[in-house]
């Protein structure tokens, strides 16, 4: 194991920027994804976990619909007032060990097209929820970009009618306009923001480089996130999260992530230097890995897919590659019901990090 250890640390020597700058974190993100109001009521609780930060979503008060997160990208335009009771709980929350937390933002539902004006409600909101986490203190904004509504990435999902309208290439560069809307409106409330993303700039690249990107489920998103390229500013840090590692257990796998987000990825943007200076690599860990397939076992978590050894193992292993977050993904397991978190997983967090902190 320590030749495998050394061997890995001398290849990430050779492998993009620097991966130690930064102190190792972890965040945590799943179907028990808090509210600001449990923030408020339960931080005491919650950070009894090891971990270093939190996404949370932020629930309207006083009228009907979904949390802001996921009804940004429609065209509804969302007023600052209806927040303020998020900020005001993010406020009155006393974070002692979660200093790195996350907004929650997908592209759901998806619902206007890339060429309707208002496309700019979008970047209104965003840019809203850019303020709602600088005001909160919050490091920035966790986007996820899979498209759980309209298939926004994929051109040949699209309505006949939009393709008959505009071409493959015409598409890419109006989704490259709207990124650099999207990062400047958010940039503007937030000029320093982290986004962690789940997919980042590498997907629809390296990741599905045999797919034509008119067929690719994302094939128009590396457009989008080239338009933020464009105009970020220069305080802006863009996560590549690599959602595709969340089953990964051996080192060398993250090693070759590692290398395929920050070196080959950058192959297709127009600006190396610009993509170098933004982008940065973080992994996710999915800690009930499949569990329709795989199953999940509270009885007995040897088991699991990840038993609470393995996931140490996979832990530290993205802990060491990482240039700073490693973020846990949960289904099943649910960490702040203290039922249902089971105490050799919370131990596997501390181990991990004990074990990235000897080895550095």
């Amino acid at each position: 194991m320590l030749r495998v250890w050394l061997a890995a640390i001398l290849l990430l020597a050779t492998t993009s920027a620097p991966c130690f700058a930064a102190r190792k974190k972890i965040i945590e993100y799943g179907w028990d994804v808090p509210d600001t109001s449990y923030l408020r009521e339960h931080i005491r609780e919650m950070e009894k976990i090891p971990f270093d930060g939190v996404v949370f979503k932020m629930n309207p008060r006083g009228f009907p619909g979904r949390e802001f997160g996921w009804r940004a990208f429609s065209r509804e335009r969302f007023d600052f007032e209806h927040m303020k009771p998020n900020i005001d709980d993010l406020k009155a929350t006393k974070f002692r060990r979660f200093r790195d937390n996350f907004v929650q933002l997908t592209v759901y539902p998806g619902d206007v097209d890339w060429f309707d004006p208002e496309w700019s409600n979008i970047a209104h909101n965003c840019a809203l929820l850019a303020r709602a986490a600088r005001l909160a203190g919050c490091k920035g904004i966790m986007f996820d970009p899979e498209a759980y509504g309209k298939p926004i990435w994929q051109y040949n999902a699209f309505d006949q009618e939009l393709k008959k309208a505009h071409t493959f290439n015409q598409y890419a560069c109006q989704v490259r306009l709207r990124g650099r809307e999207f990062m400047a409106a958010i940039n503007a409330e937030y000029p320093d923001i982290t986004l962690l993303c789940l997919f980042g700039p590498s997907t629809g690249t390296v990741n599905w480089a045999e797919i034509k990107p008119e067929d690719s489920g994302f094939g128009l998103l590396r457009y989008f996130f080239q338009g933020m390229l464009d105009v970020a500013s220069p305080g802006t840090v863009i996560i590549d999260g690599w959602e595709s590692s969340y089953g990964y257990k051996e080192l060398k796998k993250f090693v070759r992530a590692r290398k395929a987000m920050l070196e080959e990825a950058s192959a297709f943007y127009d600006n190396p230097k610009k993509f170098a200076q933004h982008v940065r690599c973080g992994f996710g860990l999915w800690i009930d890995y499949d569990w329709r397939n795989h199953g999940w076992s509270y009885e007995d978590l040897t088991k699991n897919y990840f038993s609470p050894e393995a996931f140490q193992e996979a832990l530290a292993a993205a802990l060491q590659v990482t240039d700073e977050y490693v973020w846990v993904y949960s289904e099943e397991l649910r960490w702040w019901n203290p039922c249902k978190a089971p105490e050799a997983y919370i131990r596997a967090l501390s181990l991990a990090r004990q074990h990235t902190l000897t080895n550095r």
